[in-house]
């Protein structure tokens, strides 16, 4: 819930959220993680071309929990 779509290009990976997410930008950067909030409401991610698959989970375990907590609070 909350999560509208899930959709890329190679390594260009874009997260359409239900509401607009501007404030994952700082929660993000806290986290270590730089991403872009675009069209109000998209996550956008873009790795760099020599990710490796630790790099990618590393990724994940930290968006996705500030994700989750995101969508918990009220809209």
């Amino acid at each position: 819930p909350g999560v509208v779509e899930v959709r890329g290009q190679g390594l260009m990976l874009g997260i359409e959220l239900d509401r607009p997410c501007a404030a994952l930008l700082g929660r993000s950067a806290e986290a270590g993680l730089m991403i872009s909030v675009t069209a109000e409401r998209v996550v956008r991610l873009l790795p760099s071309l020599i990710l490796n698959r630790d790099e990618a989970a590393q990724i994940v375990a930290i968006l996705c929990p500030l994700i989750k907590e995101f969508l918990r609070e009220p809209a």
